[in-house]
């Protein structure tokens, strides 16, 4: 295109279309050669999870009125199993979440009763925070439950990342209408994952911070996921100690380990 039948005009214009797509931060690019969209999901669902995963991490919820802390240990098997133990603070110490497959379980200490967790409550916050059930167990899969596509280019959190597009597949077990990521090129990590409801309106959004060398990989150490149209909310994950790839004993997902005393 000659500068007289583009000109000024039509380079704003495209300034102005990549930052609607995906925030003010973002910047679409054009002219590449993109990579296969299930092929990148796979990676990056990889880079984020390994063939196992187990470790420390605290949850912190905040709200306008108030502020609270959890402290967690976990254990994952990709991608059907997840236990995850609150140890901290005495309130909740002891509280389980097992998931196997499409079935989750909940042990509350407190009235020593295990509680299970239909599909229908999956988008229901967990421990009242802005992760959903879905969201801390991964219920759906990013691969195998969505269709992809590499949307476009864009920078976020000054990495260059490609723009992925996962919408569900029919009869999908998925909770979320729209996902939308920016995975990072170099080594396919997310750096920014959008959650859409049915209608296509956005819900909320989660920023991957702080990667840091772990073991043999790059890990987000730091998970905040923020509502839209809430001011004043968000839950931050950080994580303190993540371990990759090593053997879990199998009694680790069992309903017998949710009421285990620690």
């Amino acid at each position: 295109m000659s500068r007289a039948a583009g000109g000024k005009g039509a380079t704003v214009r495209r300034r102005e279309f990549g930052t609607a797509l995906f925030g003010p931060v973002a910047v679409l690019l054009r002219g590449a050669s993109f990579p296969d969209a299930t092929e990148l999901a796979r990676r990056s669902d990889r880079a984020l999870k390994g063939k196992t995963q187990q470790g420390k991490c605290s949850m912190t919820v905040r709200r306008p009125e108030w502020e609270r802390t959890l402290e967690m240990d976990y254990w994952s098997v990709n991608p059907d199993k997840t236990f995850i133990l609150i140890t901290a603070p005495a309130k909740e110490r002891g509280t389980a979440t097992l998931r196997i497959g499409t079935n989750m379980w909940i042990y509350m200490p407190r009235i020593e009763r295990t509680i299970k967790i239909p599909p229908s409550l999956m988008l229901q916050p967990w421990m009242g925070s802005d992760f959903t059930n879905d969201d801390l167990v991964k219920e759906s899969s990013l691969v195998n439950d969505y269709t992809h596509e590499v949307a476009g280019e864009l920078v976020e959190g000054g990495d260059a990342c490609w723009k992925l597009v996962a919408t569900p597949k029919p009869d999908a077990p998925v909770v979320w209408g729209k996902l939308v990521l920016a995975v990072r090129k170099s080594d396919a990590l997310p750096r920014r994952e959008e959650f859409y409801d049915e209608h296509g309106n956005l819900k909320k959004v989660m920023t991957f911070e702080e990667i840091r060398r772990t073991g043999s990989r790059n890990y987000p150490m730091r998970w905040r996921m923020k509502p839209v149209g809430k001011p004043g909310r968000e839950t931050v994950l950080v994580y303190r100690e993540v371990v990759f790839d090593r053997p879990i004993p199998t009694r680790i997902f069992t309903l017998q380990n949710l009421k285990r005393r620690i």
